[in-house]
């Protein structure tokens, strides 16, 4: 019982993790730590050494597979047939665990990385929008968390999909059973104490849990420059292009419920410049 237990703590996991992955209840995870359940069905023997990602060797000595009492014995008094029924569980699991290693892919782990999108500049005070795109290519449906370091000062304005935690400049999703890409994005307004000239980073991680922990930063642009520019404004020169139009479309407008204020972007572009107001912290459109 207290190999069990000390594989579980060792990776961070709790009771209800280790049930829920094998099916079973909480109270028999507690059992078996306990030795209170010296029995332990074949089926639940490989969902453990799954789980754990540690081979039956690892797990033995934690509870008795085969049912019988692990009182350890001399090989001069086990008869041949006795060894033979006491190799049998044993090379049942085994065969059962490269069964499961050949469905899943022969054991390759999902392909998996996070790049986000973030403008180059915005003025402070202003909203602008931020897209993180997951890339997964899973056999098998799997639970990620995404989070997202925001830098000193700014703050999130909406998140979609909705975010399972929002906190002191931290973001973070949850999503269970994803087996493919999928784009998660955010507003958020920066007003760092010194108006213009500073740029804040974004940090960011992907966590994927497989047979092991696996974790990767998130990649792509991650520097944002407080300006009078209108972060859609690519090449800063207060006036908004026909490409600069349809970037923001492509990268930012497909993403629905984001609330983007894409109507700001079609003014500027219709008018001939803007200008940025400071004490009204938004943007004079120039007829």
């Amino acid at each position: 019982g207290a190999r069990l237990r000390a594989l579980r703590e060792q990776q961070g996991l709790t009771q209800l993790y280790l049930a829920t992955a094998v099916g079973v209840t909480t109270e028999t995870i507690s059992r078996w730590e306990r030795q209170e359940a010296p029995t332990l069905k074949e089926e639940n023997a490989v969902k453990l050494t799954e789980v754990l990602a540690v081979s039956l060797q690892e797990l033995s000595g934690s509870v008795d597979i085969t049912g019988e009492t692990a009182a350890p014995q001399s090989s001069a008094t086990i008869s041949p047939k006795r060894k033979i029924f006491l190799l049998l569980p044993g090379v049942v699991l085994l065969g059962a665990l490269g069964l499961v290693f050949l469905l899943s892919g022969g054991g390759k782990s999902a392909h998996f990385s996070a790049k986000r999108v973030v403008p180059a500049h915005s003025a402070a005070g202003h909203v602008f929008p931020v897209l993180i795109q997951v890339e997964l290519d899973s056999k098998k449906p799997i639970a990620i968390l995404l989070k997202e370091e925001l830098p000193p000062g700014c703050s999130v304005v909406h998140t979609m999909p909705e975010a399972t935690a929002v906190d002191h400049g931290f973001i973070k999703w949850v999503a269970r059973d994803m087996v493919e890409s999928q784009i998660f994005s955010y507003l958020a307004r920066c007003e760092p104490k010194q108006q213009s000239a500073d740029k804040l980073l974004f940090k960011g991680s992907l966590l994927v849990r497989q047979s092991r922990r696996q974790e990767s930063s998130v990649l792509g642009s991650d520097t944002l420059l407080i300006s009078t520019y209108h972060w859609a404004d690519i090449n800063m020169d207060n006036v908004i292009d026909d490409e600069e139009l349809l970037a923001v479309y492509d990268d930012f407008d497909l993403v629905k419920g984001l609330n983007l204020d894409v109507e700001e972007v079609e003014s500027i572009w219709m008018g001939s410049g803007y200008r940025w107001n400071r004490q009204q912290a938004s943007y004079e459109i120039i007829p």
